[in-house]
């Protein structure tokens, strides 16, 4: 009976966290839209403005405010999925073909391999897809000069796996134990927030993720998701 309060009152604590923050970042939100809304008008009716020593840093971080509160609220919500059946190959298949006109000016190349035969899924394909665009961002971004990042599929009848693996330049082993947990980064512009949300997305879907990587050797990032 203790075990059962437990996980009633857990569960409650979350939700109670779910609605804290969705009600912060609405808040937020607002009057954020409202100052970038001003800003903007001051710049069309004064450009002048732009030649302001401090302007281009006024945007810039509002900017990034604004990623940072869209990011908390996908972080929020990340665990509500919506799923449908689809095929994981196409499904792939249709993401990498979105990224080559984005990958190809940085010179990294994109590679699809299917390795096995592979059943539908039931995946909530929105969250999903972000899940994994925000693996390859890393790996593009471990690759500031061009490389290699290549997306395997496997299904061995109990769960499928996709690996993602690049070329770059590693992470660093005193990072590791800290990468998906929010709000802790070491990016110059990053939120602490992209790999929370993957890792929230793939753990709803009753799958998990590793790392496996080493400095200047690359990384692979490894997840499992049961075929039922």
């Amino acid at each position: 009976m203790k075990e059962i309060e437990y996980e009633e009152r857990l569960s409650q604590l979350e939700e109670q966290q779910h609605l804290a923050l969705s009600r912060i970042s609405h808040e937020i939100r607002n009057p954020v839209t409202l100052i970038n809304s001003f800003l903007q008008l001051i710049e069309t009716q004064h450009p002048q403005v732009r030649d302001f020593d401090y302007w281009a840093d006024t945007m810039d971080n509002l900017e990034f405010l604004k990623n940072l509160l869209r990011e908390l609220s996908d972080y929020n919500n990340s665990k509500a999925l919506h799923k449908v059946s689809v095929n994981f190959y196409d499904f792939m298949m249709q993401l990498v073909k979105s990224l080559e006109p984005v990958m190809e000016p940085l010179h990294v190349h994109i590679n699809l391999v299917k390795e096995s035969a592979l059943p539908d899924i039931d995946l909530d394909t929105t969250k999903f897809r972000e899940a994994i665009l925000n693996l390859i961002r890393n790996s593009q971004e471990a690759m500031p000069d061009g490389g290699e990042i290549c997306l395997k599929l496997h299904c061995d009848g109990a769960y499928f796996y996709l690996s993602i693996e690049d070329t770059g330049s590693g992470i660093k082993d005193e990072y590791m134990e800290t990468l998906f947990q929010p709000f802790i980064t070491h990016k110059k512009e990053g939120t602490g927030l992209g790999l929370a949300i993957t890792k929230n997305v793939i753990d709803s879907h009753g799958g998990s993720i590793q790392i496996m990587s080493h400095e200047n050797k690359g990384t692979t990032f490894l997840i499992s998701l049961p075929v039922a």
